[in-house]
């Protein structure tokens, strides 16, 4: 059972030990537990869209949480996994579908084509839902006029420095209820025909996808918002995995950039260092910075070979 009670968010500076979420109390078994075949209740009209590739880690739980919420459906979009996820997602859905190795844009917008409901929701394959997350996301969406709304995060397990710091910084510059500029797909809740009318881009092949939505649908008019309803999500456990996703997300940047000439995407991975530094400052605690400048150094990486594959890329047409 997923703990009842929201965890307290962990102190800055303790100088001995990383402070554990509540979540901790979660039976960790369930991230390799086999569970029997589930018959979905539909009790809340939302078709779940899950986006997986090489995911046998972590989607049985993610797909569980999500039956327990009971949707209307669930649909995967497979990008071309090599271990064992498909055989695993079929033991909880038969509408599995595969984005042909074109990317998350494109794997995105495919599963809004394949949804049959009014709502849909975006659900990382890393993310654990909470009890009736889904019903409380869509009754605040409805309630507060939003197209789009996303869920609060929380860490799944804080045991180790990586996890811990991406958890702090969550918490202080994301989990904030009320209206956004920008809301990501982490689990996010949309009306499936703004999704249709404001297509995903398959031009993001990988990260940015969510930054270019949201741009998108403010433009229009749109209004985007963040949920008092929490998830949680399996942060990068290593410095190695937080490295490459900030490569990841480096790249990603670099095509927004490239699409919209925004010279204010440039110079951001490069303010984290600072930024951190204010943080350590007004916290008293030294202990955030690394994670910021292992961040700001890592992003710069994904910046400049996400411009090099794209400069190769345009000089492979014009040749």
């Amino acid at each position: 059972m997923y703990p009842p009670n929201l965890p307290a968010p962990p102190r800055l500076g303790e100088p001995e030990g990383i402070q554990k979420s509540a979540c901790e109390r979660l039976d960790h078994a369930i991230i390799s537990a086999n569970f029997a075949p589930f018959t979905l209740r539909g009790t809340v009209e939302i078709s779940v869209i899950v986006c997986a590739k090489n995911a046998e880690k972590t989607i049985e739980a993610c797909l569980k949480s999500v039956q327990e919420n009971e949707p209307s459906e669930i649909i995967i979009i497979d990008g071309n996994s090599s271990d064992s996820t498909v055989q695993i997602t079929s033991r909880h859905t038969d509408k599995i579908y595969s984005d042909e190795g074109k990317g998350l844009a494109y794997a995105r917008q495919l599963g809004a084509q394949k949804a049959g409901s009014e709502y849909i929701a975006y659900v990382d394959s890393d993310v654990v839902l909470t009890p009736k997350c889904l019903q409380k996301m869509l009754e605040e969406l409805q309630e507060k006029g939003y197209t789009g709304i996303h869920a609060q995060v929380l860490s799944l397990r804080n045991e180790n420095y990586w996890e811990w710091a991406e958890d702090q910084h969550v918490r202080m510059m994301f989990n904030r209820v009320g209206e956004r500029q920008w809301i990501g797909n982490i689990a996010a809740i949309f009306r499936r025909q703004s999704i249709i009318e404001n297509p995903f881009d398959p031009f993001f092949i990988g990260a940015g996808e969510d930054k270019e939505l949201s741009s998108k649908l403010r433009k229009k008019g749109l209004r985007l918002g963040i949920s008092s309803a929490y998830i949680y999500h399996q942060h990068r456990t290593s410095a190695r995995g937080f490295i490459k996703q900030r490569i990841w997300y480096g790249q990603g940047g670099s095509r927004f950039l490239w699409k919209y000439q925004r010279i204010a995407q440039l110079v951001r991975p490069s303010l984290l260092i600072p930024f951190g530094a204010f943080v350590c400052l007004r916290k008293r605690s030294p202990r955030m910075l690394p994670y910021y400048v292992v961040w700001s150094v890592s992003s710069n990486i994904g910046m400049v070979t996400g411009f090099a594959q794209l400069i190769l890329q345009k000089l492979r047409i014009r040749s």
